[in-house]
């Protein structure tokens, strides 16, 4: 498994039993899905095929995996999912580290801009957005990660965000369609801007993420309009997100995985 609960950083209750743990720190739907398939028996993809099958008829993604804990005879309330939490742990890992935030950040819109499988859904990317704006800037920091390390932050982020998305927004077969009835109302504003910023691109506009103009879609560059790209590019073209490190750098080319740079 590419990633794993930290249990070092968390102080248990006494007498704990570790199933009730991981539980207690289930976060993501990943996680949540692999608990119901380490209870039942059953391979994690059968698991996850059934939750897909039931959001195509209309669920969300709470009373799916509701369905497939009474399905197996589980108490559903043992397997639920908190966007308020998920919120605290996506800040937590913004905040921990400037240059890892940074590292993620390009790396992240690198790939809402890509193609095919190793595309970052438009929703995840837009709520990393807001997330980013709701934090303060880290403490600037001497430490050089490792491709391992900003691979590790960048794939628990993305299933943070991923299913934070799903959690407060509307979904039907067409995508989002508004903000959904239960989201908690700390969150509510925050849905409502990915509504809008996708009802936006679907007419074929975007909002640039440095100076907010909206601008067409197409004239777009590292998600940012003209203007902003080339005054960055001017900004930028001496800096490095992380001087002490050598000259090699690396490209995501899918979650989890990296390759150098030619």
């Amino acid at each position: 498994m590419l990633f794993a609960i930290n249990l070092k950083c968390l102080v248990p209750k006494k007498n704990m039993p570790p199933r009730d743990m991981m539980i207690q720190l289930a976060l993501t739907a990943r996680e949540i899905l692999q608990l119901i398939s380490n209870e039942t028996g059953v391979p994690y993809r059968n698991i996850a095929i059934k939750v897909n099958d039931a959001m195509l008829e209309g669920k969300d993604l709470r009373q799916a995996i509701r369905a497939i804990a009474e399905e197996f005879k589980l108490d559903p309330d043992e397997y639920r999912l908190s966007a308020t939490k998920i919120v605290a742990e996506a800040k937590r890992i913004l905040r921990e580290d400037y240059t890892q935030t940074l590292m993620m950040s390009a790396v992240m819109a690198r790939m809402v801009e890509a193609k095919g499988k190793d595309r970052l859904p438009v929703p995840a990317f837009l709520s990393f957005l807001e997330l980013l704006n709701e934090v303060e800037q880290p403490i600037k920091d001497t430490k050089c990660e490792t491709s391992d390390d900003i691979d590790l932050a960048t794939t628990r982020m993305i299933e943070l965000l991923t299913t934070l998305v799903s959690l407060i927004c509307k979904w039907s077969r067409d995508g989002i369609v508004g903000v959904a009835d239960d989201c908690p109302v700390s969150l509510k504003e925050m849905a409502r801007t990915i509504y809008r910023k996708i009802r936006l691109l679907q007419a074929g506009l975007w909002a640039c993420i440095s100076c907010g103009k909206i601008v067409n879609v197409k004239t777009t560059r590292a998600l940012m309009c003209p203007e902003c790209d080339q005054q960055l590019a001017h900004e930028h073209e001496s800096d490095h997100f992380c001087e002490k490190c050598d000259e090699t750098t690396f490209d995501r080319t899918g979650y989890g995985q990296t390759s150098p740079s030619k």
